[in-house]
């Protein structure tokens, strides 16, 4: 203990020492605490922002700069379990943590990187544990299947991951940050970057360590310390952007850009309930990579990328002789282009409105190879993709409309052709008298063709891979409303979405010692989602109160096996209730205060419903304070107490979860 605050006491005195020459680099404190977009997206320096607007008819919720900096230090994992109504399925410390969309499995959720796919092709998912919320500049969340854009696994929705990109105008950032907690933690960062008119470097880096020796009541009632829960983790993502023109322009420009993304973990694996101790280790190493151009002029743009990922696992149990390597190597490039077709210069005709037309032609390709001690020699999958998709805007921005088409190849072979089409109307618009509020009200439906391909696990992961599994197809359905009103100092915005989706042939994993892939012959998803905000602003404070609510059914309709007993129970480990709320305030941009509560309801653990984890609800306190949050120079200090009732609960059956824990985090920088 007295070493975490001696290590901490040091960090500050080094930063105090330097402050004259530090200004703020993180983002300030907003006055808005927007998470959920009902207007369209304006188009930003970057394709794969102006590529959401294909999708436009489909919820997009954005994490709020707020919590992005609050949860800088942690793990995606603990930012969308508490900030968003999803569903995190948390294996317990130092283990796999996976997302989950409207009752898709984690394999059918898509997880994007400037627009490049970093799930494991292996796996056929990402550990959003091993993901820290400080490496991305935006985090949002694309709820519904758009597997036409962005390809097999996009069935429930898709995790949008971005850096930001450069203005190409002068400008010096520098960010340092240190942070303690509960538990062992501690934690430091460098965040640091330099833009001028042609070049823009940047460098963002961390290092974090924790005993993660949590207490636990084991099945005997015994209260219990965690055991071999060490973890030790760094990484570093390098940016470079580069502007072959002598002068930005943010119409007509073009744009090299460079991200190479290294990061390296050790954890130890603690014992599960039923085990009396562990010695597991895994070590996990990542190198990802993107290259890019872009050209830019008022009607079109050209691009191109290529990225190379490789991801390195190492496991070890000494107690019963295992030492498994497990390499993936990913290729991935793009070609693409988009255009206005209708022309932006020319005036519409008397009485007309300005009616978009844009259309976006794109060629992804992947390639993925596996090898290790569970695959039986080398194993591949070489997908290369044509699509296309269109979107409309009219009458005013009244209607928009947008479709789409793909079709893969998987080793050769055709894989069924993906459509998807979706609309957003306004149905009714009024501004109030005096510019002081009004009110927007929005229709949308959207519907699509699902698909995904088995991963390379689930066809040659030795033993236990099934090589006959069958892709899982089927289609998806989702329509609502938005709604927002607002007058004076009060603003209100909700929506409401319902969803529907039969997939065929869904793969799950069964079995005792040796577990093996099947595919269920019918499963169906539907439920409904709402978001809401509302927001008073007296004087210098403003008070927020957020709730999100997630109803799902996702029940097995048909099976291969004879004598299922899954038919019409819910998937295994699907919540039927998500229930996320926020609520604080806000004074002067300086301080900020938020709770944050969550629910989520029964997981059942065998497909017949006959064993089940209870419910459970978090408490969470985020707090933060700020010197001088509109000047250059910047002084933060947050704090975050984790768990605040102290709850005992398991997101995955024998794997206790931390109780109350905290963590403080100081970061001082300079903006030139």
């Amino acid at each position: 203990m007295n070493q975490r605050y001696r290590f901490l006491s040091g960090v500050v005195l080094l930063l105090l020492s330097s402050w004259p020459s530090i200004r703020a680099t993180a983002q300030q404190w907003q006055d808005t605490l927007h998470e959920v977009q009902v207007s369209g997206l304006r188009r930003k320096d970057t394709l794969d922002d102006a590529r959401r607007r294909f999708a436009s008819s489909q919820t997009l919720q954005k994490i709020d700069p707020v919590y992005l900096d609050l949860y800088a230090a942690q793990s995606l994992s603990n930012l969308l379990a508490q900030q968003s109504p999803v569903f995190i399925k948390s294996y317990g410390v130092n283990s796999m943590a996976t997302l989950s969309l409207r009752g898709a499995s984690a394999a059918q959720s898509a997880v994007l990187w400037n627009g490049v796919p970093i799930l494991n092709p292996a796996l056929g998912v990402a550990d959003l544990s091993l993901l820290r919320t400080g490496l991305f500049r935006d985090v949002s969340l694309q709820y519904g299947s758009s597997a036409a854009l962005f390809g097999s696994g996009n069935v429930g929705g898709a995790l949008l991951l971005d850096n930001a990109p450069a203005g190409f105008y002068p400008r010096k950032d520098l960010e340092l940050r240190a942070g303690a907690g509960s538990f062992g933690r501690l934690e430091g960062s460098l965040n640091a970057a330099w833009q001028g008119k042609r070049l823009k470097a940047g460098i963002n880096t961390f290092w974090q360590q924790a005993d993660n020796d949590i207490a636990y009541t084991d099945a005997q009632g015994r209260e219990q310390r965690l055991s071999n829960a060490r973890l030790k983790g760094a990484g570093t993502l390098l940016t470079l952007d580069y502007n072959p023109r002598k002068e930005w322009s943010t119409v007509h420009n073009d744009r090299l850009y460079l991200r190479v993304w290294w990061q390296r973990y050790h954890r130890q694996i603690p014992p599960a309930l039923f085990e009396q101790l562990s010695v597991k280790e895994q070590e996990d190493i990542s190198l990802r990579t993107l290259l890019g151009w872009e050209k830019n002029t008022r009607r079109s743009t050209f691009y191109a990328k290529a990225s190379y990922n490789r991801e390195f696992l190492h496991y070890q149990d000494s107690m019963v002789l295992l030492d498994n390597e497990h390499r993936v190597q990913q290729y991935y490039q793009e070609l693409g282009w988009r255009v206005r077709l209708d022309n932006p210069d020319r005036e519409p005709k008397r009485g007309k409105a300005r009616s978009e037309h844009s259309l976006l032609l794109f060629a992804p390709l992947q390639y993925a190879v596996a090898d290790g001690e569970n695959i039986s020699g080398s194993e591949s999958q070489f997908r290369p993709v044509l699509a296309a998709a269109y979107h409309f805007a009219g009458y005013s921005r009244k209607l928009e409309f947008n479709a789409a088409l793909r079709q893969e190849w998987v080793n050769g072979a055709a894989a069924p052709v993906l459509p998807g089409a979706g609309m957003r109307y306004r149905i009714w618009q009024l501004q109030f008298a005096g510019a002081r509020g009004g009110i927007d009200l929005r229709l949308t439906a959207n519907i699509q063709r699902t698909y995904r391909i088995p991963t390379l696990n689930e066809l040659y992961y030795f033993p236990g891979g099934n090589p006959d599994l069958k892709p899982e197809q089927g289609w998806s359905q989702d329509g609502g409303y938005a709604a927002a009103f607002s007058y004076g100092a009060f603003s209100l915005k909700h929506e409401l979405e319902g969803f529907n989706r039969h997939i065929k042939d869904w793969i799950y994993w069964l079995g005792g010692a040796i577990w093996t892939p099947h595919n269920i012959a019918g499963v169906h998803s539907r439920g409904m989602e709402t978001r809401n905000k509302l927001e008073y602003k007296a004087g210098q404070v403003k008070v927020h109160l957020g709730l999100n609510y997630v109803y799902v059914l996702s029940t097995t309709t048909d099976s291969y096996l004879p004598g299922d007993g899954s038919i019409g129970k819910q998937i295994p480990y699907t919540p039927r209730y998500n229930i996320q709320c926020n609520v604080g305030f806000q004074w002067k941009g300086a301080l900020f205060f938020n709770y944050n509560h969550t629910y989520t309801g029964y997981r059942f653990v065998t497909v017949d419903e006959s064993q089940y984890l209870e419910p459970y609800t978090t408490g969470n306190l985020q707090a933060g304070y700020t010197l001088y949050p509109s000047g250059g120079y910047r002084c933060t200090l947050a704090a975050q107490l984790q768990n605040v009732f102290n709850t005992a609960y398991e997101v995955v059956g024998a794997r206790p979860m931390p109780g109350r824990n905290f963590l403080l985090q100081l970061s001082l920088g300079l903006r030139r």
